[in-house]
């Protein structure tokens, strides 16, 4: 009978990192990193990130935060109220040429929990939410036609077009436009979810909540929504409300596509920051 070799720890270290080398395994930390108090004084932030580099300058230890573990303001619990008047300038630099998704992800929640000594844990709690469902006469959606646009890889990199010919149209939402307090948001192939992922992502300043799917509709559709900003940014009671050449975004939801935003409470994944201190070196 033949007896396989008694592995050593060294061997089986060897395996291991065999392994993960084979399946891909990601970056886990950056080969070099700066962390500054901001050196910026024209009060303006930085975020560029190439394979391999990351540079930020002048952002708060809640931004980083929430880059880091992509998160949205509602979603950190138990911050230090310095995190928000405090900023931050990183240099980091990686061999092998990580993914920006890598870096700005995994790789800058080991820098901050190294350099800030940040400890977390992750929970559900009950918040108030928005639960994004059907409105009365039903929905008002043009499902998505089949070859209109290009899925998006985030870890690869883009499809190259030939000398003369147009960029590719990517699904998903592009950037919104604007015309004075007037909004649009333009979506190809995207389904509910990701409708009220970037609602709850993109406008969480706006809405200051989560946004839940609770349509039940399955499928994919191109969107196209215009509302006015103005309508929902607060003000002094005795003061009237602005001309607004376009409707909230609750009633552009319900008249352009049949969509309601009901608030309720809901469950929400948040970071809880069990502990985080002031950086005191590189």
């Amino acid at each position: 009978m033949y007896r396989f070799p008694k592995l050593t720890s060294a061997s089986l270290a060897i395996f291991a990192a065999y392994a993960a080398s084979a399946l891909g395994q990601e970056h886990n930390s950056f080969d070099v990193a700066s962390v500054k108090p901001t050196g910026r004084t024209d009060g303006r932030a930085l975020l560029q990130a190439t394979p391999g580099r990351l540079a930020m300058a002048n952002l708060t230890l809640r931004r980083l935060i929430l880059i880091a573990y992509d998160l949205q303001d509602y979603q950190l619990v138990g911050e230090p109220a310095w995190i928000d008047s405090e900023s931050y300038d990183i240099e980091a630099k990686a061999d092998g040429n990580p993914s920006v998704q890598q870096m700005e992800g995994a790789m800058l929640q080991n820098l901050l929990e190294e350099r800030f000594s940040l400890a977390q844990h992750r929970e559900t709690r009950q918040r108030n939410v928005y639960k994004l469902s059907s409105a009365k006469g039903g929905p008002k959606l043009q499902p998505a036609v089949e070859g209109s646009c290009t899925p998006y890889v985030t870890n690869a990199p883009p499809p190259t077009t030939k000398p003369g010919e147009p960029p590719p149209s990517f699904c998903g939402f592009q950037s919104t436009g604007s015309e004075g307090s007037n909004r649009s948001l333009n979506g190809k192939r995207v389904t509910m979810a990701d409708l009220a992922k970037t609602l709850s992502r993109t406008y969480t300043a706006m809405l200051g909540r989560n946004v839940i799917d609770a349509t039940g509709l399955t499928g994919s559709f191109d969107i196209h929504l215009t509302w006015a900003m103005d309508s929902l940014t607060p003000r002094a009671i005795d003061t009237p409300p602005p001309d607004t050449a376009g409707p909230s975004i609750f009633t552009a939801l319900q008249e352009q596509l049949g969509l309601k935003l009901e608030a309720a409470k809901g469950p929400v994944d948040v970071l809880v920051l069990d502990h985080i201190e002031k950086p005191t070196g590189n």
